[in-house]
């Protein structure tokens, strides 16, 4: 995970910076979904650190069946 969160991380840097310089940054909106995002990606660390790896796959299963079945409804 934390591999590809740092090939993210760096990708999301290099496409912010190109754009900051193009001045096609809405900030407001960067900050709206970055600040959130960072906290919650500290949150889930800790709670992960907690949770059992077999009942985190379970949990994760059945999100994506949830998603899976509104995806398919809507």
């Amino acid at each position: 995970m934390a591999t590809s969160l740092g090939a993210i991380g760096i990708t999301a840097l290099a496409g912010t910076i190109r754009y900051g310089f193009h001045g096609d940054v809405e900030w407001g909106y960067a900050a709206l979904i970055g600040l959130p995002a960072s906290v919650g990606a500290v949150a889930g660390t800790a709670i992960q650190q907690r949770v059992h790896a077999r009942g985190l796959s379970l949990a994760f299963a059945v999100l994506l069946v949830a998603v899976g079945v509104v995806l398919l409804t809507t």
